[in-house]
């Protein structure tokens, strides 16, 4: 069982090269947009009569904004599998993470305040980077706070660390050493002591961050394993938060 603070990503070591290698793995020029002082968000409560217990946090992909979940129909279909869940859209984009504000800006803005609410249980949620978001939240901030995560197609790192994992014989063999960026290498070390929060993750298998996703999945029970036709896009996003919620609904939480 893995506290924060014992598995934490060095704040040096996400210097250091994330926002190159986030731009070049998933965004473009998307880190250019401007950031708030409090991060924007949308929430979407279950019920018009009261809070519900559980709040599933979403954050987008580098390509998207928080409203991307609104009109490429996923608040919907969540709706559809969890209606008794809270839902909150945030924008987290990639100029949080280039500042190196996006965890401290989570925790303060959503995850602290749920809590104070009143919130039972908080998810995190979402693909590409805003599933690498999640992961880095279990890791750097207050895991404590969060019960599981969803996470699709999530970014993982470059090809160094990777192929570094993969000679290793996978995540559980691997020891840190000079390959990748002090931020892949600290991520993959907590993921691999292992974090206290559920992890749920699917990919498609046409999908560029499928590499890290199957070695990640190495860590993983199988039944929290999805991997379906398709590649880095809505389309399988969609297909994939359907199942997993679904399975997620026949299993419950995992006792800890």
């Amino acid at each position: 069982m893995n506290r924060a603070g014992r598995c934490p990503v060095a704040q040096a070591g996400l210097q250091a090269g994330l926002l190159l290698a986030l731009i070049l793995a998933l965004g473009g020029c998307a880190g250019n947009r401007p950031t708030e002082d409090r991060l924007p968000a949308q929430w979407y409560p279950a019920s018009a009569e009261g809070q519900a217990e559980t709040l599933l946090i979403l954050l987008p992909g580098a390509r998207d904004r928080g409203d991307g979940f609104y009109q490429e129909g996923v608040i919907e279909l969540i709706r559809a599998q969890r209606p008794d869940w809270d839902l909150v859209t945030v924008d987290a984009h990639l100029g949080y993470y280039r500042e190196r504000s996006f965890v401290d800006r989570l925790g303060e803005d959503i995850v602290r305040p749920a809590l104070a609410s009143g919130y039972r249980e908080l998810w995190l949620s979402g693909p590409s980077l805003g599933g690498f978001g999640s992961l880095l939240y279990l890791c750097l901030g207050d895991a404590d706070a969060v019960s599981g995560v969803i996470v699709l197609a999530p970014f993982l790192g470059g090809g160094g660390i990777l192929r570094d994992i993969e000679r290793a014989g996978g995540p559980m063999d691997w020891v840190p050493g000079g390959a990748g960026r002090d931020f892949e290498r600290e991520l993959w070390a907590c993921l691999r002591d292992g974090v206290d929060a559920d992890i749920w993750l699917g990919w498609g298998r046409s999908d560029r961050m499928g590499r890290g996703n199957q070695l990640l999945a190495e860590l993983l029970p199988e039944e929290r394993i999805l991997v379906i036709e398709g590649g880095h896009r809505w389309s399988t996003w969609r297909e994939l938060w359907l199942e997993l919620l679904e399975r997620k609904s026949d299993q419950g939480r995992t006792p800890r």
